[in-house]
């Protein structure tokens, strides 16, 4: 039992607060270091549960036979997550480089390696190990061989009787992986860019709108400081975002699907309820103070702990009046 993560295994070298990148041939120091940590959707949201009070968490993903995958593998142990990686022989382990300058967005200078390795039939292995009550996918739209086989991973939860939350990244191959297995999400999460361009409309309200009626239970489309809408087929909830000044964006969106799942987990809500205006509230207002927290600190997981998400929600309970709620 437990909740089951799935995605992509990364390491991250996050390098913060550069005041400029230097010019060509030049030497510049990093002015408060340069950090190391497990990254990747499914290393994130479970480091991010394990922070939040979340027991019994498992992270499946796929690195490469080296020894950076050997350590990532470590650092998931000592965060109390329970690794279970796909170990690709011959295959580097993927690092993404994060270089942020004050003032400007974020750089990334990733590598596709070991983590786009992942497989289904491993995944599938996994899943009858764990025998989840709640599971995750992430980084859809970069797992090939899962997207290819996911009806199958959608269906064998489903059967469960486990939830599901999937959350994906912009696809280089195009969506259709994606149709045809809608109907068995029960909880959707894209930003904003994405969910407009998987379905081909100009506003976020339109994309929850067509996903739901493409039969998805609960679709949440994030749009950084702007919040966040969610909705099933009968309802919209359009939420504000926290107020808090952000020192690094990265990992954001997994804070948020950690958070949601945190309330999903913990309140043992059901997919019924998912159609519950007053359940959506509750857990959009986890999610995005789960989200909040984590742009306060460097790295995708430092910040997303639950006094810090405590402090946003006790902080910040005029989100819920801003909150607006429209039936369809």
């Amino acid at each position: 039992m437990g909740v089951l993560c799935s995605g992509s295994f990364v390491a991250d070298i996050i390098v913060p607060d550069l005041q400029c990148i230097g010019s060509p041939g030049s030497l510049t120091y990093a002015p408060n270091g340069i950090h190391l940590s497990p990254g990747g959707h499914s290393s994130n949201v479970a480091i991010d549960l394990v922070q939040l009070g979340v027991d019994d968490v498992y992270a499946v993903g796929s690195l490469g036979g080296d020894a950076l995958g050997r350590l990532l593998v470590e650092l998931l142990t000592e965060k109390g997550v329970c690794p279970l990686p796909e170990v690709q022989v011959g295959v580097s382990t993927a690092k993404n480089v994060a270089l942020l300058v004050k003032g400007e967005d974020r750089r990334y200078i990733s590598e596709l390696a070991a983590n786009s390795l992942l497989s289904s039939e491993y995944l599938l292995e996994s899943i009858v190990r764990v025998e989840p009550s709640f599971f995750y996918q992430g980084t859809l739209g970069g797992l090939p061989d899962i997207e290819k086989n996911l009806s199958s991973v959608l269906r064998e939860m489903r059967d469960s009787g486990a939830l599901n939350f999937v959350d994906v990244i912009m696809p280089s191959g195009g969506w259709e992986y994606l149709e045809p297995d809608l109907g068995f999400i029960d909880v959707f999460h894209a930003n904003r860019e994405e969910a407009i361009d998987l379905v081909g409309v100009e506003s976020i309200v339109d994309a929850v709108r067509w996903l739901t009626g493409a039969g998805v239970g609960l679709a949440v489309v994030s749009d950084a400081s702007n919040g966040v809408t969610a909705g099933s087929d009968s309802f919209l909830v359009e939420m504000p975002a926290y107020a808090v000044e952000s020192r690094d964006p990265t990992g954001a969106g997994d804070a948020l699907s950690a958070g949601i799942i945190k309330h999903l987990v913990e309140n043992n809500i059901s997919r019924s309820e998912l159609r519950d205006p007053e359940t959506v509230i509750e857990l959009l207002l986890m999610g995005q103070a789960a989200g909040a927290a984590c742009v306060t600190g460097i790295g995708a997981t430092t910040n997303v702990i639950m006094e810090n998400v405590d402090n946003i929600l006790a902080g910040k309970m005029g989100i819920r009046e801003e909150t607006l709620v429209r039936w369809l």
